[in-house]
């Protein structure tokens, strides 16, 4: 950390942002301010109305009756400061939990809308941190620390005003004495602690992003014996979660000891002095010296609890730059256009379009093709060739570098990411079906009936994979759809597929994981989904793509033949051997 960063206890611009959200709940933090005000005047009041009983009641008059009377007064006071001090956590909890659940709204929208290259680059358990444990740090920032903070210093304000007005000025110096060497300990915990929580958040990332990932891959970890060296690696990073948090341990084991030192030797600096003068029959009474004593407890309570409140405040400060680091990037949002796409007929052109994941390294490279409405365009090549590539492009996953897509003589470009996609539906080889029912992972949540997804089942003709399930349409499908097969998995996507309807359909050899009898069994689906609107085929098998309008055979991002599958053939270039390749086996 620098020298700037370790001046810089508080990040006040960071602070301000973070402050934006109190905006809707104005009438709870300023009720909260106003309940901690009257808490610092209540706890004041106490240890001079002690003072004030001590010197009238027991010293001077003692009148047994007034003595009792201010004790009920006394009792009453703390009943009020219990009272108001319920009302005052109370408020600032709730303003707290409300400013959370805003953040983590925004936060959440904001991740769902950058660009695929942002998770490319992120673990989803560094994500998974920022919008879980994260938010829930910062909401301490609001419930136990910068209104709790603001609390206990205006009860040290208070107090030392009350302590300089109401009680012999030498003694209240003589006790306080002890405050610079405070400061200078407390400036220096306040330096030191500061880079070691972003180390402790750090580190809980790191571990997060870690199980996330392992236990993601947990069949992979068991199929290669892996567990052990997994188990190790865990280790490492856990032990260094364990140091971060040990290192910030260390230093308040210093601290909070120097606090209660000082503490104890300020009590005794005003009892020597006070008790010398007043022994002596000086002008310090006893009730000013009883008075002190609780004035000092008084300073040094909240003084002991703003190294814990510091913490929380650090702590959620740390947690507040993670998190407003996602708020604020505007660079991996998707940018769409601000025109609507009107309806689609299904052309397609790619005219000279460059892209690359990296700029220096494209992986298309100057790709010309056209599909025209209603016609089936397929992809092959070997891996790495731009197949998935030229999809994403399509569908806007990721923006090309150079050239013109267009859909209908329409640039993509001009257009809102809605009304692009929504006139898209994509089949991947690896269907991803979310931890509900079948019925809910068919429809995506839209308003689409029972009915209508039974109609589409008959229509595509797959009711016998859905009547194999358990309770049909309401089978909880697991995680990933872990208690499906991949044939299942499958004509589910080919469902949710054809309930959207869409003009252009994307299939990405999706049928490249399922055995030779699943594809046969939903061949007839493919074929009636595909019916009546533009394809784009990405095929791994060429026997599912005879029948295609047009091929393309792309070589590392360019399209080097084209045409039918008799045309390709009959050119005994890359295609024909493709297709050797594959056939040749079978034919003999």
């Amino acid at each position: 950390m620098s020298k700037k960063e370790k001046k810089r206890i508080f990040d006040l611009k960071l602070l301000r942002k973070l402050m934006v959200y109190i905006k809707p709940y104005r009438k709870i933090f300023w009720g909260a301010l106003f309940f901690t005000t009257v808490l610092a005047g209540l706890t004041t009041a106490r240890p001079l109305l002690i003072q004030f009983t001590v010197d009238e009641y027991v010293i001077k008059d003692q009148d047994a009756t007034m003595l009792w009377y201010f004790t009920l007064l006394l009792i009453g006071l703390l009943l009020i400061e219990t009272l108001f001090q319920f009302v005052f956590i109370y408020l600032a909890n709730q303003l707290g939990q409300s400013i959370i659940r805003d953040i983590r709204k925004d936060l959440y929208r904001k991740v769902n809308s950058f660009r695929l290259a942002f998770f490319d680059r992120r673990p989803v358990g560094t994500l998974v941190t920022r919008n879980v444990s994260d938010i829930e740090v910062i909401a301490n920032i609001f419930t136990e620390g910068l209104l709790v903070i603001f609390s206990d210093l205006l009860k040290i304000v208070v107090i030392l005003v009350c302590m300089f007005i109401f009680i012999d000025m030498r003694l209240v110096l003589i006790s306080l004495s002890v405050l610079p060497l405070l400061y200078l300990a407390t400036r220096w915990f306040q330096l030191s602690i500061k880079s070691t929580f972003q180390q402790v958040r750090n580190e809980v990332s790191n571990l997060n992003a870690f199980v996330q990932e392992r236990l993601s891959g947990i069949s992979i970890v068991q199929l290669f014996n892996k567990q052990k060296r997994e188990f190790e690696s865990f280790k490492v990073i856990n032990d260094r979660h364990r140091q971060a948090n040990i290192r910030s341990i260390w230093y308040f084991s210093i601290f909070l000891p120097i606090i209660e030192v000082l503490s104890a030797i300020a009590i005794g600096l005003a009892v020597w002095y006070g008790g010398l003068n007043a022994a002596a029959g000086g002008e310090i009474s006893l009730g000013e010296l009883i008075a002190i004593i609780f004035f000092v407890n008084l300073i040094f309570r909240p003084l002991r609890q703003l190294a814990d409140r510091f913490n929380t405040l650090q702590m959620g400060l740390v947690a507040g730059e993670r998190v407003m680091n996602i708020l604020d990037n505007t660079e991996d949002v998707e940018h769409g256009g601000n025109e609507v796409l009107p309806q689609v007929k299904g052309h397609i052109k790619f005219d000279k379009v460059w892209f690359g994941y990296n700029p220096d390294e494209m992986v298309i490279r100057d790709l010309n093709f056209e599909v025209q409405p209603g016609e089936t365009l397929a992809v092959v090549g070997a891996t790495g060739a731009g197949k998935t590539t030229l999809i994403s492009l399509l569908a806007r996953y990721y923006p090309y570098q150079k050239g013109v897509i267009s859909i209908d003589g329409h640039e993509i470009e001009r257009f809102t990411l809605d009304s692009v996609r929504k006139h898209l539906a994509v089949v991947l080889q690896d269907v991803f079906l979310f931890s509900d029912t079948v019925y809910q992972n068919i429809t995506m949540g839209n308003d689409v009936g029972e009915n209508a997804v039974r109609q589409a089942i008959e229509d595509i003709g797959v009711g016998q994979f859905i009547d194999e399930l358990p309770g049909g349409l309401q089978f909880e499908v697991g995680e990933k759809g872990g208690t499906l097969s991949a044939g299942q998995r499958q004509i589910i996507a080919f469902l949710r597929a054809y309930i959207a309807n869409p003009e252009i359909l994307i299939l990405d050899e999706a049928t490249a994981s399922l055995d030779s009898h699943s594809e046969t069994a939903i061949q007839h689906a493919i074929e009636k989904i595909t019916e009546g609107r533009t394809n784009i085929i990405i095929a791994h098998r060429l026997s599912t793509i005879r029948n295609a309008d047009k091929i393309l055979v792309m070589e590392k991002g360019r399209v080097v033949e084209e045409g039918n599958h008799d045309e390709l053939l009959k050119q005994n270039g890359a295609y024909a051997r493709l297709y050797d390749m594959q056939f040749a086996a079978y034919e003999v």
